[in-house]
C-alpha cells in the first residue's frame, strides 16, 4: 500500500469496504434463505372445526413432490453462485467508479504537486495558480504562497547579508593587500616604515576579528539556552561597570535610575544586547553627554530604555539601524570600529526571546530605544 499512489490506496480501500459489507450482506441473506427453504420441507397444518377441538396435523411436502429436496438443494447454490457473482460485479464496478472519482478529485493535487516541482530558488516570489474552489486544495495552495512569500523574504535577506558580510571582510583585506604590495616594492624600508605597516596590520586584523565574531554569535543564537532568572537591573549596572571606562574616555556620563525586571532567558545574551545599546549610545554621543538606562515592569513586559543626548536618528532609519551592516553615517562609525552589527545582533536576541527593540523618539538632543521582553 505505500508504494501505490493515494488514487490507488482510495480505491483499494473502497473496495475492500465494500468487499467486507458484501460478504456480510451475502452471509445473512444466505443463512436467512437457507432456513426459509429448510422449513419448505415439513409444514405442519392446524385445522380447527367448528365447535370442536383443534386438529394438528403434520404434512411432509415429499410425499406430493419427491424430488422437492434436490431443487431447494439447486436453489440453494444457484443462489449462492449469483450472491458471489453479484458480490464480484459490485466491487469491480465500486473500484472503477472509485478510481474514476478519485482520479477526478485528485487532479488539482496532481497539478499542484507539478507547480511544486517547478518552484526553485530564482522563482520564490512567483506564487501558484490558486484554485477557484474552496475546498483542501485551494487552503493548502494559500498555505504554500504564503510560505513562498516568507522563503522569498528569507532568501533575499541572507543573499543581501552575505553579500554585506563578503563586502566588509573585503575591505579590511582591500586595505591589508594594497599596504604590504606597496611596502613590498620599497627597497630599503625603514624601521619607522615598519612599524607603520605592522600598527596597519593590527588594525585591520582586530576588525577582521571583531566582524567575525559578531557573525559567529548571530549564527549561533538558536543554540543559546534561555533558562536562567535574569535581573535586567542588575545586568545594567553590570554592563555600566563595563563600559565605564569607555564613557570617560567619550566625557559620557553614565547614569541608572532606580527600578527592576525579572525574567526567563539567556543572561549572556541578554548582557550582550544592553552592552550593544549602551555602547552604542555612547559611540554616538556628544562631548559632556549623558546615557540613562532606565528599568521596569509594564503590562507583565520587561522593559528597558536606553536614553542619550546624542546627534539623533532619522524617523526615515528608525527601523533600518535594526537590519545588518546599516550605518546612518558610514564614514563615522568605520572611524568609530563599528561592524554595522551592533543593533541587528540586539534585535536578533529580543526576538529570540519574544521581545521587540525599537527607537521610540529621536531628534538632535537625543535619542530613546526600548527593548521590551515578556516575563
Amino acid at each position: 500500500m505505500k508504494r501505490c499512489t493515494l488514487q490507488w490506496r482510495l480505491t483499494l480501500l473502497t473496495a475492500a469496504l465494500m468487499a467486507g459489507a458484501c460478504l456480510l450482506l451475502n452471509l445473512l441473506l444466505g443463512v436467512s434463505a437457507a432456513a426459509q427453504m429448510d422449513g419448505m420441507e415439513s409444514y405442519i397444518l392446524k385445522i380447527v372445526p367448528e365447535g370442536q377441538e383443534t386438529l394438528v396435523v403434520d404434512v411432509s411436502p415429499l410425499d406430493f413432490y419427491p424430488d422437492l429436496a434436490d431443487q431447494l438443494r439447486r436453489a440453494k447454490s444457484s443462489f449462492r453462485s449469483q450472491s458471489i457473482a453479484a458480490t464480484l460485479g459490485v466491487i469491480l464496478a465500486g473500484g472503477a467508479v472509485t478510481y474514476f472519482l478519485a482520479g477526478r478529485a485528485l487532479k488539482p493535487l496532481r497539478q499542484f504537486s507539478r507547480h511544486m516541482e517547478q518552484v526553485q530558488v530564482q522563482n520564490l516570489s512567483e506564487p501558484l495558480p490558486q484554485p477557484q474552489a474552496r475546498d483542501e486544495i485551494a487552503r493548502l495552495t494559500h498555505t504554500f504562497n504564503e510560505m513562498l512569500v516568507r522563503l522569498d523574504q528569507a532568501f533575499t535577506a541572507q543573499r543581501q547579508f552575505s553579500a554585506n558580510a563578503a563586502h566588509e571582510l573585503r575591505t579590511p583585506l582591500a586595505v591589508l593587500q594594497t599596504k604590504l604590495e606597496v611596502f613590498q616594492k620599497r627597497a630599503d624600508p625603514t624601521p619607522q616604515e615598519y612599524a607603520e605597516a605592522l600598527s596597519m596590520v593590527a588594525v585591520q586584523t582586530d576588525r577582521l576579528s571583531h566582524l567575525v565574531s559578531v557573525l559567529l554569535e548571530l549564527t549561533e543564537l538558536g543554540t543559546v539556552q534561555r533558562t536562567d532568572p535574569v535581573s535586567l537591573a542588575a545586568l545594567t549596572e553590570e554592563v555600566l561597570c563595563d563600559l565605564a571606562q569607555v564613557a570617560q574616555e567619550k566625557d559620557v556620563t553614565l547614569l541608572q535610575t532606580p527600578g527592576d525586571a525579572t525574567l526567563t532567558g539567556s543572561d549572556l545574551l541578554l548582557y550582550r544586547a544592553i552592552y550593544n545599546l549602551v555602547e552604542n549610545a555612547i559611540k554616538y554621543n556628544r562631548p559632556g553627554g549623558t546615557v540613562t538606562v532606565t528599568v521596569r515592569t509594564e503590562a507583565h513586559r520587561a522593559l528597558l530604555q536606553v536614553a542619550d543626548t546624542g546627534i539623533g536618528i532619522p524617523p526615515a532609519h528608525w527601523q533600518a539601524i535594526f537590519d545588518p551592516f546599516v550605518r546612518v553615517d558610514k564614514s563615522r562609525s568605520r572611524a568609530m570600529g563599528g561592524a554595522g552589527l551592533g543593533l541587528a545582533l540586539v534585535r536578533d536576541i529580543a526576538q529570540a526571546h519574544g521581545g521587540t527593540v525599537g527607537v521610540v523618539k529621536s531628534s538632535p538632543q537625543g535619542t530613546e530605544i526600548h527593548l521590551s521582553l515578556p516575563r
